[in-house]
């Protein structure tokens, strides 16, 4: 092969290459971005919570399973406002938790304050204290199934402090 048609044969292949680079490049940035999108974390933004609020049969709102909970399993964590029992008053008296202090009283947010009663719950709660303040963390005391409504046992205390029996 002589210079001249090692030249000619380069111009005739140079469009052909480019058009190979040109397809890798595309095929590599669409395979990239697909496998971006498998890979990225699922978040709290797209994951769907485990309770929503609705209706109650018991009284007034409940607090419902959205999908089906095992036991042990982490059903919410709310954060907490801790007030002085003096700042407490009104409906809002029938909301809050007694905390360790005895002149303390926690007023969870998120769905904390809006679990019905029941003798025999389904879910339990404990305070945890965290960098951000203390959480109300609630858990599941047993398997729970999607749209049941979750209960809580408000405890005796809660009761005697209204003078009227509890129920179950």
């Amino acid at each position: 092969m002589t210079l001249t048609e090692s030249f000619e044969y380069q111009k005739q292949m140079e469009p052909a290459i480019f058009s190979l680079y040109a397809t890798v490049f595309i095929i590599g940035i669409a395979l990239g971005f697909l496998l971006a999108r498998k890979m990225q974390p699922v978040t709290d933004e797209t994951a769907e919570a485990p309770v929503r609020v609705g209706q109650s049969n018991v009284s007034g709102r409940g607090v419902f399973a959205t999908r089906n909970i095992k036991n042990g399993d982490l059903v919410e964590r709310c954060p907490v406002l801790q007030l002085d029992e003096n700042d407490i008053g009104g409906e809002l008296l029938n909301y809050v938790f007694y905390g360790d202090n005895e002149k303390k009283r926690l007023v969870a947010l998120g769905n904390g304050m809006l679990f019905n009663h029941s003798s025999f719950p389904n879910v339990a709660y404990y305070l945890e204290e965290t960098p951000l303040g203390p959480e109300l963390i609630i858990y599941a005391l047993r398997d729970i199934r999607k749209g049941e409504e979750l209960f809580y046992n408000y405890g005796s205390e809660w009761w005697t402090t209204r003078n009227i029996s509890e129920t179950s």
